[in-house]
């Protein structure tokens, strides 16, 4: 996978992007967030742990077909 980070020019000079996730990389991207937040870890977390946005990493799981737990967190058992 690329980590390569370019600096940005134009209106916000000094922020940086991360190029798009394509093909066969973007694929891989999807089963690792899936199988982590299957695992219990946080869209944030996510995002955080692979220099994503949070709206992408989120984005990511939805493409990859994941139910995404409601903002309290883990699902708790009916009964």
């Amino acid at each position: 996978m690329s980590e390569t980070v370019t600096p940005r020019r134009g209106a916000r000079q000094g922020s940086e992007y991360r190029p798009r996730l394509r093909g066969e990389e973007r694929e891989e991207m999807r089963k690792t967030l899936a199988k982590k937040y299957k695992a219990g870890a946080s869209i944030r977390d996510l995002a955080a742990e692979h220099n994503l946005s949070y709206g992408l990493a989120r984005h990511l799981l939805i493409e990859a077909k994941v139910p995404l737990r409601g903002r309290s967190g883990r699902r708790k058992a009916r009964g």
